[in-house]
């Protein structure tokens, strides 16, 4: 049973227009059938809130509580049965019932209600009809209840006096009480039939027994259009409750008031119209400042207005919103709109992935990044250096200089087993065993930490596994150990965009000495690689008139810029070429299938999807120890084409018989479930490669809470934001999403230092949503009762 009053409809017998005898005399002229008219919603059901069914559903689960004055429904038959009618007085008294009217209307409730028991000597089956709605205005429930009983037994306005019974027995939380007076103004609406507001009690009598359908019908076709703003109040909470947000946002805009402003915006919210949402939640605010009523509509907008700039990616503005409010309302802020936190339908759904997938695979600065880390070449030690080295070593000896001549020779020595191990890494990471060959480099740098190619080749390793936090930092260790070393300072700044680190000194300094190089291929390779970064369209589409060697990187390259050109037909060929020379691995015929079948309907897109692998011949090795962007795609590529369970089944029998390096294998299996909704084994899988296998990169975290938060453990998934944050401290996915579980826990403190670090950048998570938990809502107003 709810305290709240937003549903409670009070039936009051007539309007009150002043005590001038003028007015009263009017008064006594009108029928009395007209006299019973006036319906007023009492509380708020004019600033009804439309989430889901929360407005409707706290009469769905009425109990009672506290035991309250038993009420004899036997006597009331019985008394029903003799039938008593007590004549109507004469007009004086209906001069009285206009002062006792006027004088509540106008605050003198005391007066009033002083009035309304005198009126009773007179005439009791009028004057308690009255009195009772003055009781029931004044919150006098019990005392309601009783005056409207002895209406029933007086045989006068049984049914609207038997609904405002009901009314009274919902705020007395007794539901026995409820359904008895609902069933007796069921019984009597017969004697309405001639009332011109016989379909507004009938459609009040329906909601009220949760047949709403009925009730929706009757307010659809009225036999009065009187009291429009409770007619349409009514039919927009029973249109929302069925979802009909946009009949209910009809049914508000018809004869619209400012107290509808609040009901309007989160309306809008629904649809997922954020902008009029918007427009209509700060019109609530704005009235309840400007009125200095700071009560439950403020709340409940200023919140809702938060949690819509929370997903139109106004990020830090909500964490202000949410903050204000929050201090001002520290215990009543968690109680509108309990949180609850989800993942998002497109990740799962094959439709829905395939559109997601289809929009972001030619515009997703970090698959297009990744791809080109994927073709870009690894680096081999300079020769020349190492006998230059030699030779002063022996120089030195010559001339007796032995302290300097060792320190030539140990460093000419620790070169080249440095060097030799260079070599063996690269093998390693060709044969697509990147993990084992970035585990040798990282040997390595330990024992020569300033040599460039070693930086850069660890930098490139690492960016394929999809760290890039550590890619970046060797990319910028190796260009600052060789400013002549281009690729590592272009791949510095593309690295700093992915972890959202700008460094625009850097990005200068970079422009300005490779446009001071000499003409060559190598020049326009790196121009164009600057360009892509900055995503400087025109710019880049002089690349595609170049007649270099189709060498992978180039030819990459040309399908990247391409599909951002709209240029299909050499991003066909290109990517043709491209599987020609690189016929066993999976992402150039990827990248073939998004360069061709791009323009196919979602049905045509996935069968022939489905038909163009099922001819080719993959090692796999890509896949199971390869670079992320491979796993990641191929993964994408099963799930729109319906394919997930055969490539799991796969991966787990490629798991089961592997000695080699498991690391990437887990991964993708983790991965590939998490796709499938297999939730407790994908999170199983992440907290074993996170705690025996040591994977703790700030992505590898971040997919683990991902899984753990699908899988329902919440406080895991926490866990694993905080170290995802910790690792990358702007890795806005874990920001948000910690965020939101805080903000689910009541914890909103917490929430507002995660979203205050997103920024106002319309930040979309990919991942992470969240919905009001009305199961929750629910649950805490039972036990309220």
């Amino acid at each position: 049973m709810t305290e709240e009053q937003e549903d409670i409809i009070i039936i009051e017998e007539q309007d009150v227009d002043g005590a001038s005898s003028e007015q009263q005399n009017n008064q006594t002229e009108q029928s009395d059938s007209q006299k019973k008219k006036k319906l007023m919603i009492f509380g708020a059901i004019g600033g009804v809130v439309f989430i889901v069914v929360v407005s409707i559903v706290t009469f769905l689960l009425l109990k009672p509580s506290e035991p309250q004055e038993i009420i004899n429904t036997n006597t009331i038959d019985e008394k029903l049965a003799e039938n008593k009618k007590v004549p109507i007085p004469p007009s004086k008294l209906e001069n009285m019932i206009a002062k006792a009217n006027y004088l509540y209307s106008t605050g003198s409730k005391e007066e009033a209600l002083s009035l309304y028991e005198k009126i009773a000597i007179y005439s009791e089956a009028i004057s308690q009809y009255n009195l009772g709605v003055a009781q029931l205005k004044d919150s006098q429930y019990k005392q309601a209840l009783q005056t409207f009983q002895k209406a029933i037994v007086n045989d006068e306005k049984r049914c609207v006096s038997a609904i405002n019974a009901a009314v009274c027995s919902l705020h007395l939380k007794d539901k026995e009480s409820f359904d008895y007076y609902i069933d007796l103004a069921y019984a009597y609406l017969p004697n309405e039939i001639d009332s011109p507001l016989y379909s507004y009690y009938y459609a009040l009598i329906n909601y009220y027994n949760h047949n709403y359908l009925e009730a929706l019908s009757a307010l659809k076709n009225p036999t009065s259009y009187e009291y429009p703003q409770d007619q349409k109040h009514l039919s927009a909470k029973i249109n929302a409750l069925f979802d009909n947000n946009y009949n209910a946002i009809e049914n508000l805009e018809n004869n619209f008031v400012n107290t509808d402003a609040l009901s309007m915006g989160l309306l809008y919210a629904r649809v997922g119209d954020l902008t009029l949402a918007k427009k209509y939640l700060t019109d609530a605010i704005k009235i309840s400042v400007d009125t200095k009523k700071k009560n439950d509509d403020f709340l409940k907008a200023t919140l809702a207005l938060g949690f819509i700039n929370l997903k139109s990616g106004q990020i830090n503005t909500a964490a202000t919103e949410i903050k204000d409010i929050t201090d001002e309302y520290s215990e009543e802020v968690y109680k509108p709109y309990p949180i609850k936190v989800t993942l998002k339908e497109s990740l799962f759904d094959a439709y829905k992935a395939q559109s997601a997938y289809r929009n972001i695979i030619h515009k997703d600065r970090n698959i297009n990044y990744q791809k080109i880390f994927y073709f870009s070449p690894y680096k081999i030690f300079n020769p020349d250096q190492t006998i230059s080295y030699i030779r002063k070593g022996t120089a030195n000896i010559f001339i007796d200089n032995i302290t300097s001549a060792k320190k030539y020779l140990r460093k000419s020595a620790s070169s080249s087993n440095v060097n030799r191990g260079i070599t063996l890494a690269i093998k390693k990471a060709l044969s697509f065993n990147i993990r084992e060959a970035n585990l040798e480099l990282q040997k390595l740098v330990k024992i020569q930490p300033k040599h460039s190619i070693l930086h850069y080749n660890l930098g490139l390793t690492y960016a394929q596994l999809g760290d890039m936090i550590n890619a970046n930092k060797h990319f910028l260790r190796s260009y600052h150990l060789d400013a002549k070393n281009y690729l590592s300072g272009i791949f510095a700044i593309m690295t700093n965009q992915l972890i959202n680190k700008e460094n625009k000194k850097l990005n200068s300094i970079i422009t300005d000495s490779v446009n001071d190089e000499v003409n060559s291929k190598e020049k326009t390779l790196y121009q164009t690689l600057l360009q892509i970064s900055k995503n400087d369209i025109l710019a880049i589409s002089d690349w595609l008139d170049n007649d270099f060697k189709q060498r992978p990187l180039y030819l990459a390259l040309n399908i990247i810029i391409a599909t951002k050109l709209n240029n299909t037909n050499i991003a066909k060929k290109s990517s043709q070429r491209l599987t020609i020379l690189l016929p066993n691995e999976i992402l150039p015929h990827l990248m073939y299938i998004d360069a061709s079948f791009s323009d196919l309907k979602p049905e045509a897109y996935a069968k022939n999807i489905i038909s163009y692998l099922k001819k080719q011949k993959f090692h796999f090795n890509d896949l199971y120890f390869g670079p992320a962007v491979t796993q990641y795609l191929y993964i994408q590529t099963n799930l729109i084409t319906g394919r997930l369970y055969f490539l799991i089944e796969q991966l787990k029998q490629k798991l089961e018989t592997t000695d080699k390096n498991r690391h990437e294998l887990t991964k993708a299996l983790a991965l590939a479930l998490l796709y499938n909704k297999n939730f407790e084994e994908s999170y199983t899988l992440y907290n074993q490669l996170i705690d025996n296998l040591r994977v703790r990169d700030a992505k590898t975290l971040f997919l683990g809470a991902v899984a753990s938060t699908a899988a329902g453990h919440h406080e895991n998934a926490i866990a694993l934001l905080e170290l995802s944050k910790l690792k990358d401290t702007n890795f806005l996915e874990s920001r948000y999403a910690l965020g939101l579980l805080y903000m689910q826990v009541k914890n909103n403190k917490g929430a507002i230092v995660q979203f205050a670090r997103v920024g106002d950048n319309n930040f979309i998570s990919k991942y992470f949503n969240f919905d009001i938990d009305l199961d929750k809502l629910l649950f805490e107003k039972q036990l309220k009762k």
